[in-house]
């Protein structure tokens, strides 16, 4: 089910914006004009909806990511600073949503339609030392979801070795009863009244939204001067308020991921 891993809509993504020079350094040296890498990977993803016609989905994505002075481009969509400061940056954020399992992988719920949203809005971040905090609005304009969520992310980054990266990531990210009832409940108007579990609506869903906490860790190795290894696990967990739906059957969601990728 995982939608954006950390707020992104891959894993993939994430690992590949850890690829750019870390902030800390950029404040030392100047920072560069251009970064782009360009490679492929392949995912699983565990399905945590009811009756799933396979326990765990799998397949095989593009992988790109694009930076210069101001934008940042990759799968979770496209990033705009406004603000780069040594210890405070503001971006403006053009996302894409969308899941690497849905329900359409389920005997019960394949009529369920869950298709590509478009979300808007703005991050902040700040670094010290090893440690980065981020904090994310986002608010769908696509139509789709028309819900919005937000993101807190802190990341402690780890070199081992000059070739060797780890990352450790931990989230919470609160999502509204709209996106919500999106990614876990059923709209009377998919499955009728008896059957609906709408956030803030249903009898037994709770309103204000869910909060849901994540756990991840990155890992890359650079192979020669311009080739790398990447690597990446999340796992989300759901709480009783998400459980109760009748579409959801297990208390948390987990993706992997594996790829290689070429700097340009």
């Amino acid at each position: 089910m995982i939608d954006r891993l950390s707020g992104a809509a891959l894993l993939a993504a994430c690992l590949l914006v850890a690829l750019a020079p870390p902030a800390r350094a950029q404040s030392e040296e100047a920072e560069p004009e251009r970064l782009f890498l360009l490679g492929a990977g392949a995912y699983a993803a565990a399905n945590p909806y009811e009756s799933a016609k396979e326990k765990t989905g799998t397949g095989v994505l593009p992988l790109f990511f694009y930076q210069d002075r101001r934008f940042t481009a990759d799968l979770s969509g496209l990033a705009v600073k406004v603000l780069a400061g040594d210890r405070l940056t503001l971006e403006g954020r053009i996302a894409p949503r969308f899941q690497l399992v849905d329900p359409k992988e389920t005997r019960d719920f394949a009529f369920l339609e869950r298709d590509l949203g478009v979300d808007v809005g703005g991050r902040a971040s700040t670094g010290l030392g090893p440690a980065t905090l981020s904090l994310e609005y986002l608010a769908d304009v696509s139509g789709e979801t028309k819900g919005q969520e937000v993101n807190l992310d802190l990341t402690l980054e780890a070199a081992p070795t000059d070739r060797l990266t780890l990352q450790a990531a931990a989230g919470l990210s609160w999502k509204d009863e709209k996106l919500a009832t999106w990614l876990y409940g059923l709209k009377t108007g998919e499955v009728g009244p008896g059957r609906a579990y709408e956030f803030g609506r249903t009898r037994g869903a709770p309103s204000g939204g869910v909060v849901v906490p994540s756990l991840g860790a990155q890992a890359r190795y650079r192979i020669g001067e311009r080739a790398y290894v990447i690597a990446a696990a999340e796992i989300e967990l759901f709480d009783d308020d998400i459980t109760r739906s009748p579409l959801v059957a297990k208390k948390s969601a987990a993706a992997g991921f594996v790829g290689l990728v070429r700097r340009f």
